[in-house]
């Protein structure tokens, strides 16, 4: 079963590349201005990358978060 960080970090990369996704394809559509889509991909990819990050890293068992580094 996987353990609840890694559970949590997996949701939140899911719902940021999402989002990434949603607004690169809604700017390219014409349904959202392209000022818009671009902020939003410059706010969530960090996200993304950041949670990707973590539940590659996040251990099974019960613990710390690995540090990822600077």
């Amino acid at each position: 079963m996987m353990s609840m960080k890694k559970q949590n970090a997996l949701i939140m990369t899911v719902l940021a590349g999402g989002v990434c996704i949603a607004a690169s394809v809604a700017g390219s559509a014409g349904l959202l201005p392209l000022w818009a889509a671009a902020v939003l991909v410059i706010v969530f990819f960090p996200v993304f990358l950041v949670s990707l990050g973590l539940w590659w890293n996040a251990s099974e068992k019960e613990g710390d978060t690995p540090f990822i580094g600077y």
